[in-house]
């Protein structure tokens, strides 16, 4: 029996990228590369916070988060310097920043529920002087007039 390159037996679909385009058969487009996943994930972060006060994962490891705040005061970045989380999840590296003394920060993320999650958890820090965008970052930086570059000039 001839198994062909999906390894079934069938016939091999392309796969396709978002825009249509193919897709390189070693490479497959990822669910996690979807503001639909990850508005899911972060809506049942929001419920789970809401129900029992778990703020969710470090998406990118604590440790990762505790050497970047090392690294931003070995080389004296200054607490007021303008800070900006770019895909802020649910807001913790932005709590911990103001926990080591920075004020200046935005958290941005292109999933709604992730914003309202970081603003949920924000709140019950007591922290209100954070600010939180809902913004596709990879979008906004191919249009020159962005609402971002308008929003970090006012910063």
């Amino acid at each position: 029996m001839n198994a062909d390159a999906d390894g079934c037996g069938g016939a091999a679909v392309p796969a396709r990228s978002r825009e249509g385009s193919p897709v390189p058969a070693d490479f497959v487009p990822s669910a996690l590369g979807t503001r639909e996943h990850w508005d899911a994930v972060y809506e049942r972060e929001l419920k789970t916070f809401q129900e029992y006060g778990d703020t969710g994962e470090i998406w990118f490891g604590e440790e990762s988060m505790n050497r970047l705040i090392r690294w931003m005061k070995k080389h004296k970045i200054p607490l007021d310097a303008s800070v900006l989380d770019i895909g802020t999840g649910n807001g913790v590296f932005l709590v911990e920043l103001v926990k080591h003394g920075f004020s200046n920060i935005t958290g941005i993320d292109y999933s709604p529920s992730a914003i309202k999650l970081s603003a949920s958890i924000l709140k019950k820090e007591g922290l209100s002087n954070i600010n939180l965008k809902d913004l596709n970052f990879l979008k906004s930086c191919q249009h020159p007039s962005s609402a971002l570059e308008v929003d970090l000039e006012t910063l």
